[in-house]
Order: C-alpha cells, then sequence, then structure tokens
C-alpha cells in the first residue's frame, strides 16, 4: 500500500516538475512574448496542419507498401535481390533525411521534370521510412515460428495464402505500436520539408513569424502544435503495445 501511494507521489511530482517546465518555457522564458501575433493567421495554420497530416498519412500508406515489398526482397532466396537491398537499406539508413528531400526534389524531380514539390517531398520521405517500416515488419514476424513455416511448405501453400492466412493475421498485432511510431516519425520529419517550401506546419509559422519578427513564438507554436500530434499517438502506441503484452 505504501508503495503505492509512492509510485503515485513520484508520478504527481514529475507531471508538476514538467508541467512547471513548460510553463516558464511559454511565458517566462523571454520578456514580452506575444503569441497573438502568431495565432492570429489561425486559418493558415489550421491548413497547414491539414496539409502536414495528410502528407504524413499518404507517406504512411505508400511506406507500408515498400516497406513491404523491400521486407519481402531481404529474405528472398534470390542472392541478387537479398543483397542488392541490404545496400540500398544501409545507404537509406545512412543519409540524412535533408539530403534526401535535397536529392529527390532539387536532382530526381528536376531530372525526369517532375515539379510537384508536395509530390516529390511525400516521395523523399517515403523512400526515408521504406528501410524503418521494412523493420518493424521483420520485428513483428519473429513470432512466426519455424514451425509454422515448416507447415506452410508441408501443405504446399503458395505465397498469397501464406501471407494471408498465416503471416498477416498474427503480425498484425505486434506491428501495429510500430507502425504508429513511424507514423510520428513522419510527422515529426515533415518539418524538414520547409526547405522546398512546401505549406506544412514549420514552413507556414516559419512565413508568418519572419513577418510579424516573431521567430520565438513561432518555434513555441509550432512545437507545440506537434506535441498535440505526437503525444497521443506515442501513449495510443503504448497502450497498444501493453494491450498485447509486447
Amino acid at each position: 500500500m505504501f508503495k503505492i501511494q509512492k509510485d503515485k507521489l513520484g508520478k504527481i511530482a514529475a507531471f508538476l516538475l514538467v508541467i512547471s517546465f513548460l510553463v516558464y518555457i511559454f511565458f517566462f522564458s523571454i520578456d514580452n512574448l506575444n503569441y497573438k501575433i502568431i495565432l492570429q493567421e489561425k486559418e493558415k495554420l489550421i491548413l497547414a496542419l491539414l496539409s502536414t497530416l495528410y502528407i504524413s498519412i499518404v507517406t504512411l500508406l505508400i511506406s507500408l507498401i515498400s516497406g513491404f515489398i523491400f521486407n519481402l526482397f531481404q529474405n528472398i532466396n534470390n542472392v541478387f535481390f537479398r543483397t542488392l537491398s541490404k545496400i540500398l537499406r544501409e545507404i537509406i539508413m545512412g543519409t540524412p533525411l535533408l539530403v534526401m528531400i535535397f536529392l529527390i526534389v532539387y536532382v530526381f524531380g528536376i531530372r525526369i521534370q517532375i515539379y510537384n514539390k508536395t509530390m516529390l517531398g511525400i516521395i523523399a520521405l517515403s523512400l526515408y521510412m521504406t528501410p524503418y517500416m521494412a523493420n518493424s515488419y521483420e520485428a513483428a514476424m519473429s513470432i512466426i515460428s519455424e514451425r509454422q513455416y515448416l507447415v506452410m511448405e508441408l501443405y504446399d501453400f503458395n505465397f498469397f495464402q501464406k501471407y494471408r492466412y498465416i503471416i498477416l493475421p498474427q503480425i498484425i498485432k505486434p506491428f501495429l505500436p510500430s507502425m504508429i511510431n513511424n507514423l510520428s516519425i513522419i510527422i515529426k520529419g515533415s518539418a524538414l520539408l520547409k526547405i522546398i517550401s512546401v505549406g506544412e506546419i514549420a514552413y507556414i509559422i516559419t512565413v508568418i513569424s519572419n513577418k510579424s519578427y516573431a521567430s520565438i513564438e513561432g518555434y513555441l507554436v509550432m512545437w507545440i502544435m506537434y506535441l498535440i500530434i505526437t503525444i497521443p499517438l506515442s501513449l495510443l502506441a503504448s497502450h497498444f503495445a501493453k494491450r498485447f503484452s509486447l
């Protein structure tokens, strides 16, 4: 009983400390903070939020498919495709997202004459997330035992039957928390699209704050907007992980 009360007091103290820190940052860190300058552009902020969510969700859907294919290549019996996928994984995971965006937009995009920066930004984010999503599939598929693979071979299951009836139904639960965390990574990574003037949260707030000389207020509002999206996602991922006992 005493331990439970002690744990509760510890949690309350931690929350109070964090809240106190945030209150100081948002209201007392510098003199004359004026959030009204930023918040009066609420229509632009809402559109920026919707744009960020749109880009992130489309990127998630694409990377779910590309990550699945990438994972197949990493585990295929063909040495060429397996080696190629491993090389590409190391290259992509070793490339900063900022560089990836620059290469896709200003090298690849210009080369094939695609000038839609939102589309190119989504391609860059999707390409960047592909090996990470493949790793999530790999981790989720680790619950499939060797015995199950032997049974699938014994009953002569084809590729579709293996994934439709055995593998996919079992990996959904362990894959879900990782997928949600990857969505959070995508949302935060989308902030770098401001370098190519895509109208997401970071770019719109930067434009507003530069016009009004309120850069500190702008970054604080930007911070809270990302936290409003990512903290619930993190809590949701933790909830699913606990529920599925991961």
